[in-house]
């Protein structure tokens, strides 16, 4: 089975798909079960990939811009190096007829793709992009020989949005990166309390700028609960860019929480570890979330998750967690209080957290993805005008 994959998402700083195709590519580099043939890498993480990953067969590509790369160069290259099978997160890829296609998906584009749309900030191209993602995805969700997804609510919404089988979709949730979040470790992050909030205890949201954020209630509901708590409690507001600094600024002028939130940057690796293991709560009011990484690993850091009962929500926490509506501030800010004034209650949901979390195996993960791939038989193909 000549077996390739697209790593081109994986750049420096990356995270969501590019951490999950990285932790891939790691299992790939020790596995037996499944050798790729070829796995195309963008040039400028090029280097990187081949002191990571010696034992892989890597080419480098160039994959901006990402729709003549996703619609055109790849399923040249596919032909051109005879792949039977490709394995790609890219929603907007079809390699069909040149070979069979397996998508990784962790969630339908809908959503990214109206929050894009409706967005002051995103210029002409990232609309246009959005729309063709939209009409590319209904033709690939047609035509890709499997799909994999993150979750039963992402399986449930191909089916009843896209029409796709469900034979043809397979559940494979992701695994946790091995190492990077664990609460027996906590006491090697002290200095995160001093680094982030001048050294108070704090609850950590983030606020990238994606509209699930849900920012608003999280400060709403900060505020609300900040009177009744037993302690002097800060608000750790990460993934904050430069760009909207201000604006951030403002709405926490607006809540009075002044002097109270503190603001971060991207964060990752040590510090994102660290971020996580010295928050007292993990507040993510999110409207939407295909998976939710970042439940996982508050979880797995030993954090209380305080978060929104929609969309993949409750199946990734299930009773680890303290769920609300997502546009209820009342309800997020009595969770917030009763998570941060009793003791106990806190504990018993870290070890439930911690529990849980243990039971997304990236072991698990990518025998799974294994097993999905090696069960796909490649079809006979006309190719560059022989048989094969």
């Amino acid at each position: 089975m000549r077996f390739a994959v697209d790593a081109t998402p994986i750049l420096s700083g990356g995270k969501g798909l590019a951490i999950f195709l990285e932790t891939f590519l790691d299992f790939l580099a020790r596995s037996e079960a499944l050798k790729p043939v070829v796995v195309y890498v963008d040039v400028s993480f090029f280097e990187k990939a081949r002191s990571r990953w010696p034992g892989i067969p890597l080419t480098p590509v160039r994959s901006r811009p990402a729709l003549l790369w996703e619609r055109l160069r790849l399923p040249r290259l596919a032909k051109r190096d005879g792949i039977e099978i490709l394995f790609t997160g890219r929603d907007r890829t079809a390699c069909e007829p040149a070979c069979e296609t397996v998508v990784y998906l962790f969630e339908v584009p809908d959503y990214r793709t109206g929050a894009s749309l409706m967005s002051a900030d995103d210029g002409w191209y990232s609309k246009a992009a959005a729309l063709l993602t939209r009409y590319a995805f209904a033709s690939v969700a047609r035509r890709v020989t499997r799909l994999i997804v993150s979750s039963e609510f992402t399986r449930r919404e191909l089916e009843e949005r896209y029409g796709v089988p469900k034979e043809k979709i397979a559940v494979v949730y992701p695994g946790l990166r091995p190492g990077l979040f664990s609460a027996k470790d906590s006491e090697l992050h002290r200095e995160a309390r001093r680094r982030f909030t001048a050294g108070r205890s704090y609850v950590l949201h983030f606020a990238t700028g994606d509209p699930r954020d849900n920012t608003e209630t999280a400060l709403a509901a900060f505020a609300r609960a900040a009177p009744r708590l037993r302690d002097e409690v800060a608000l750790l507001l990460a993934g904050v860019s430069e760009q909207r600094h201000a604006a951030i600024e403002q709405l926490v002028a607006r809540y009075g929480l002044t002097g109270r939130c503190y603001m971060a940057g991207f964060l990752t690796g040590e510090s994102l570890s660290s971020a996580y293991l010295e928050a007292e709560a993990y507040l993510d009011p999110t409207l939407y979330e295909g998976f939710g990484f970042q439940l996982l690993e508050a979880m797995a850091s030993g954090v209380p998750v305080l978060s929104s009962r929609v969309s993949s929500v409750p199946e990734v926490v299930q009773d680890a967690g303290f769920l609300c509506d997502p546009r209820d501030v009342e309800e997020f800010a009595s969770g917030l209080v009763s998570i941060l004034n009793d003791p106990g209650r806190r504990e018993s949901m870290i070890l439930k957290g911690v529990e849980r979390a243990r039971q997304f195996s990236w072991d698990e993960t990518t025998s799974q993805l294994a097993s999905v791939i090696t069960a796909i038989t490649p079809r006979i193909r006309e190719t560059s005008g022989r048989r094969r």
